[in-house]
């Protein structure tokens, strides 16, 4: 064999060695960032949360508490624990709205609150509102909530229960989306 073919045969496998090399560690550093992204672990938590969000007129919009919060990096979600979330309006009184757990989206512009809701509008014996539900998504920017479970709507003396609701919480207006069944007490106004 010729000095050439023994040059060749050696460059042939030191080119082969680095794209080897190479490759390994594209691979390796491909692994590291995928499992770092992957992961859903909270980057920082607050425990006793209490958050006022205002108007641009400055005028109160909501508060939110939770007993803790927690901050998942890989989504941008909170996760909340324990719940009350008070929007107000200016027509009306505010809606609280309570729930063992939510999760908070797009930097407070969406809010569902998961498992069994209660929300309830405080008054007098007759204008007092509750509603008891599940899984409510609030659009804040839209004071809008809306749910696809069971409603359950006392009102004063009077009762409504239906499936599915959409509400708009500045006007306080409800639309019930199917099987409406209500209880009037007439002897009451």
């Amino acid at each position: 064999m010729s000095r050439l073919h023994y040059f060749l045969t050696l460059l042939f496998v030191v080119i082969l060695s680095a794209f080897a090399n190479w490759l390994l560690t594209a691979i390796e550093q491909k692994n590291i960032k995928d499992t770092t992204a992957l992961r859903h672990e909270p980057d920082y938590y607050i425990e006793g949360l209490k958050a006022t969000v205002f108007n641009a007129d400055g005028s109160l919009h909501y508060r939110l508490a939770a007993r803790r919060l927690n901050h998942y990096p890989d989504d941008n979600t909170l996760q909340l624990a324990a719940p009350v979330l008070r929007m107000f309006t200016k027509k009306h009184p505010p809606w609280i709205m309570v729930a063992k757990e939510g999760v908070v989206y797009d930097d407070g512009r969406r809010i569902h609150l998961n498992g069994a809701v209660d929300i309830t509008q405080p008054g007098t014996a007759r204008t007092r509102m509750q509603l008891l539900t599940r899984d409510l998504r609030i659009d804040t920017q839209r004071d809008y909530a809306e749910t696809d479970a069971a409603v359950k709507l006392t009102r004063g003396y009077h009762q409504t229960t239906a499936i599915g609701m959409h509400a708009n919480l500045a006007l306080g207006r409800l639309e019930f989306l199917a099987d409406t069944r209500g209880k009037y007490d007439v002897s009451r106004p």
